[in-house]
């Protein structure tokens, strides 16, 4: 080879010639850098168009866009299907089937059926809709019962057991006739009866401020003036006075005061002795008190 050979990079020999031939092989061919191009947006569903002509001399039609249909949301679906299930649940308990007619009452001997349908207010009623607790508490409002239990019977039966506070007492209270419990709540008479201890008083002897289920006068009073009736049964009527208790006129005009109610037992047998001692002396006394048991007294004049 010429110098001139060699300055163009011409090989000079067989290997110089083998060794060009694989460095050409082993050459790296770089990868072409990527074209992005920009994805095309998803077009939606083309919406329907309706061209409604208008009349030939108005010279123009008019386009209208359609909402696409035939397509629900789950979430809308899902709504559809509550709203119609609570209509049925509603429908199913308002069915005249489930409507409580006429309730059935046991135990009711002061208060009439109407009286306690009054106060239970179920009638008409369906049965999915009543609370017992609630028909119990207004059973309950009235002085008359002391206790009620309210049960159901499908499909619409309703049971009432009441439990009564039955009166020992007719109490004249000023001229208004009130009947009393053994635990000295008072309502109204219903009707006559000749088997209660009958007691007079003035108006305002009986506390009927605090409430209809608040006792209007002492238990101890009432149970005194039952013991009164068993121990003197000829004794009619009891009189009630603030100061000085239960008392009576006995057959000879004198007044006696037995106090509040307690040991009346004891009180009698000490009235019985003392009534006998002044009808042994012809003692005309006025007043025999043994309202104090130890210390009982009688009087010659009021």
């Amino acid at each position: 080879m010429t110098v001139s050979e060699n300055a163009i990079g011409v090989p000079q020999n067989r290997a110089d010639q083998v060794r060009a031939r694989r460095l050409r092989r082993s050459r790296q061919i770089e990868r072409p850098e990527r074209i992005r191009t920009k994805r095309a947006r998803k077009q939606g569903q083309p919406r329907r168009r309706y061209d409604v002509a208008l009349g030939a001399e108005r010279g123009a039609e008019m386009q209208l866009r359609v909402v696409p249909a035939g397509f629900v949301g789950t979430r809308s679906l899902s709504f559809v299907l509550i709203a119609f299930s609570i209509l049925s649940l509603f429908q199913f308990m308002e069915a005249e089937r489930y409507k409580v007619d006429f309730p059935e009452i046991e135990g009711a001997g002061l208060l009439s059926t109407a009286q306690v349908r009054s106060l239970a207010q179920v009638e008409g009623q369906s049965v999915f809709f009543l609370d017992p607790v609630e028909i119990e508490n207004r059973l309950e409002e009235a002085a008359e019962v002391k206790a009620s239990r309210v049960s159901f019977k499908w499909p619409n039966g309703v049971n009432i057991q009441l439990e009564e506070r039955p009166p020992v007492a007719a109490w004249d209270d000023g001229g208004r006739i009130w009947w009393l419990s053994d635990d000295g709540i008072a309502y109204i008479k219903h009707g006559e009866r000749n088997d209660l201890v009958r007691i007079t008083s003035e108006a305002g002897a009986l506390d009927l401020s605090r409430g209809d289920l608040a006792p209007a006068i002492d238990p101890i009073v009432l149970q005194g003036a039952a013991q009164l009736q068993d121990q003197l049964p000829a004794v009619t009527s009891w009189n009630y006075d603030k100061s000085r208790g239960l008392g009576f006129v006995d057959a000879q005009g004198r007044q006696v005061y037995f106090g509040d109610g307690s040991m009346v037992a004891q009180k009698a047998e000490t009235y019985l002795a003392i009534a006998a001692k002044l009808d042994s002396e012809q003692i005309h006394a006025t007043v025999i008190d043994v309202a104090n048991y130890d210390a009982p007294y009688y009087s010659l004049e009021y």
